[in-house]
């Protein structure tokens, strides 16, 4: 995949707008600290993360997939799973998405 400057300026832009303290943030969090290895799941990076768009409610088992695809879990992917505070999936989610809603870019 080619990836040119622009895309990197829209990135950058998009994770600027993100207040940190949102529950965005902290599944970006996640994804950032998570040494994801598709080869173990049969699944790229972007068709891992398709998935959890298809099918959000299942985010606390698209988590333990994700951060469990190198075989191991770091203190970082646990410390960033805690602070997700994920007790109710569908409050997390419908959060989620408002916030996305939301974004200034």
């Amino acid at each position: 995949m080619e990836f040119n400057k622009n895309t990197l300026a829209q990135t950058m832009a998009f994770l600027l707008s993100i207040p940190p303290e949102s529950n965005l943030a902290k599944l970006l969090k996640l994804c950032l600290v998570t040494q994801y290895n598709g080869e173990n799941l049969g699944q790229n990076a972007l068709e891992k993360s398709q998935e959890l768009i298809k099918k959000p409610l299942e985010l606390p088992y698209w988590i333990q997939e994700v951060i469990q695809s190198n075989d191991k879990i770091t203190p970082e992917e646990w410390e960033a799973f805690g602070e997700m505070n994920l007790r109710q999936t569908q409050e997390f989610i419908d959060l989620l998405w408002e916030e996305l809603d939301n974004l200034k870019l």
